[in-house]
């Protein structure tokens, strides 16, 4: 991908420590104590592990768990999971009104989306849930680097009643999607998070790559699923909140989506404040 225009951008970089967890939990070479040694170098996230590990939704109990314990009841997925959010919310140089906005709607769609890959079957559960969260990350660069113009693309998408895409294009000379892929081509994420990311708004360029295809659509269907809650990012207000043809893509019926929509709402209101 070439734009002169992102080019010149200052991209965000993952923390050091986080980026060394990423890197040893997408590779081959992983063990328990190898991802305890780097994680508890970082007491902040050493201390979001032992919460989320302990609470009992994810199957805690009255004994405080160590950190190997943490990892190993949450599993190297679940940790990658909680290790991705921690750094993206990170990346907010502060989280006023705007940057709280979009963290709930990234979160909604990361929680959303791996419920609907859970149901399915047609995903990795946690790549839904990495999706999810990373589509819309290069929002979170925008509304760092340029608060004001933020605001003023988000006011015109709104009131001209186009994408928050086109009129990051007309303001910025490139799109949140195209940030967002930049930056998890920088992070060294895997190139499917990247496809997903280029891709969403024209899935079917997309088509014959079917997992690539089928994580867009898991990822669109829990959008629009958190913009019926109420949970969406900023950027979704005034999309359509009708489900089209992507429960039939999918494959879940009207039953389906309704059961799917209630268990959203439930581990999103029980989730969020773990992250």
């Amino acid at each position: 991908m070439s734009n002169d225009a992102l080019d010149g951008m200052e991209l965000p970089a993952l923390p050091d420590n986080a980026r060394k967890v990423l890197s040893l939990l997408f590779g081959p070479d992983v063990s328990v104590e190898k991802v305890k040694r780097l994680i508890s170098c970082d007491g902040p996230l050493a201390a979001k592990i032992l919460n989320i590990a302990n609470y009992d939704f994810y199957g805690g109990g009255l004994t405080p768990p160590t950190l190997s314990d943490a990892i190993m009841r949450l599993g190297f997925n679940a940790v990658r999971n909680i290790v991705v959010a921690a750094s993206i919310k990170g990346l907010f140089k502060r989280l006023g009104d705007d940057e709280q906005a979009i963290w709930r709607g990234m979160m909604g769609s990361a929680i959303a989306s791996s419920i609907i890959a859970r149901h399915t079957k047609l995903s990795d559960v946690e790549d839904a849930f990495i999706g999810g969260l990373l589509h819309d990350a290069g929002s979170a660069a925008i509304v760092n680097g340029f608060p004001d113009a933020y605001r003023r693309t988000l006011d015109r998408a709104r009131k001209e009643g186009i994408s928050f895409s086109d009129a990051c294009k007309e303001e910025f000379g490139f799109t949140h999607r195209e940030v967002g892929a930049a930056m998890v081509r920088r992070w060294g994420f895997p190139d499917v998070f990247e496809s997903l990311i280029l891709y969403f708004d024209d899935p079917e360029i997309i088509l014959k790559e079917r997992y690539i295809y089928n994580l867009v659509s898991i990822v669109a269907l829990a959008d629009r699923m958190c913009l019926r809650l109420g949970i969406s990012a900023p950027m979704r207000a005034g999309a359509d909140v009708t489900f089209g043809t992507l429960g039939e893509t999918l494959g879940i019926d009207d039953n389906g989506i309704a059961r799917i929509l209630e268990n959203v709402k439930v581990a999103f209101d029980r989730g969020l404040p773990l992250y």
